[in-house]
């Protein structure tokens, strides 16, 4: 597949107006000093985070739009030895309030959004993602919602870390071959077109939101995330793609509502008790119970 005359242009206008020695020393500054507020070592006000992850990821970050269909994903919540009876009590939070929910991996407080694993592989892993994205402790019950993508629509996601593993020629194994193809052509054109400063500026980005999207959550982590997801969460951006924090090298996603409302279909819940948490993603659980169906103009959930 050769690359969009569209993306070539992009790629050429910044290899010539862009100074390779600005945008590394800019970046390495800037995320020198993002993670040194994650840390607690320097404090940043909000809008110098804003203003410093909105340079990162406008100036120094190159999206691809190769959407992705028919995904399969899995959204979990604690419900405390209760079944939920409404698909609005496991999909992202409607009621929400400038403080409410609070600022999250991606979310900006009082935003919402839907946060999920997905399914590829055919046996459990994304369900333990799951449970341990939903931070899930031994003897707890949750209620997972399984959902699909509507078929024949596409969801504009944005990759994180994918040109990090374009270098290193490792294609994750959600990632068709065709799409990962298509990357390692346009980096291709990059290391011909930029300066090796300007190609290492890039890259160094790319490695920084991959490293801080799998970091155990903090509030200070938060406020550097969060930023960014509203950076990328923008025009027909459906949401956000990245690595799980608890299973490396497996797919979540941060989905926009509007994308959950007209491209995913509900399919059913179980209700899923956890026997035994032996670290990272590894449980041992039991399912004891699944819905025979979900009302679609309710939302009713049947048990």
């Amino acid at each position: 597949m050769a690359l969009q005359s569209q993306l070539i242009r992009l790629l050429d206008k910044k290899a010539k107006e862009e100074c390779g020695d600005t945008a590394l020393s800019h970046s390495s500054t800037f995320i020198h000093q993002l993670n040194e507020h994650i840390v607690g070592n320097l404090y940043l006000a909000k809008h110098e985070i804003e203003a410093k992850v909105d340079y990162l990821a406008g100036c120094l970050t190159i999206t691809l739009n190769n959407p992705l269909q028919e995904l399969e994903l899995l959204r979990a919540r604690l419900c405390e030895g209760r079944k939920f009876n409404s698909i609005d009590d496991l999909s992202y939070i409607k009621p929400t309030t400038d403080s409410f929910p609070k600022a999250g991996r991606l979310n900006q407080e009082g935003q919402a959004l839907f946060y999920a694993s997905v399914a590829v592989k055919h046996d459990d892993t994304a369900l333990r993602v799951v449970l341990s994205e939903a931070g899930a402790k031994e003897l707890d019950m949750l209620n997972v919602l399984r959902s699909h993508q509507t078929t024949g629509s596409d969801l504009n996601l944005r990759i994180i870390g994918i040109w990090d593993q374009v270098k290193r020629d490792e294609r994750p194994y959600y990632l068709s071959k065709d799409i990962f193809d298509y990357y390692k052509k346009a980096r291709g054109y990059m290391v011909q077109q930029f300066d090796s400063k300007l190609l290492s500026a890039y890259e160094l980005t790319d490695r920084f939101f991959a490293d801080i999207l799998s970091r155990k959550g903090s509030e200070s982590l938060y406020q550097v995330t969060s930023a960014l997801g509203s950076v990328f969460m923008d025009g027909n951006t459906d949401g956000v793609l990245y690595t799980s924090v608890e299973a490396k090298g497996e797919p979540v996603v941060a989905l926009r509502p509007s994308a959950v409302d007209t491209k995913v279909e509900h399919q059913f819940v179980c209700n899923v008790l956890i026997q035994e948490c032996y670290g990272y993603e590894f449980f041992s659980y039991e399912t004891i119970g699944k819905t025979f169906s979900i009302e679609r103009e309710t939302g009713k959930i049947n048990w």
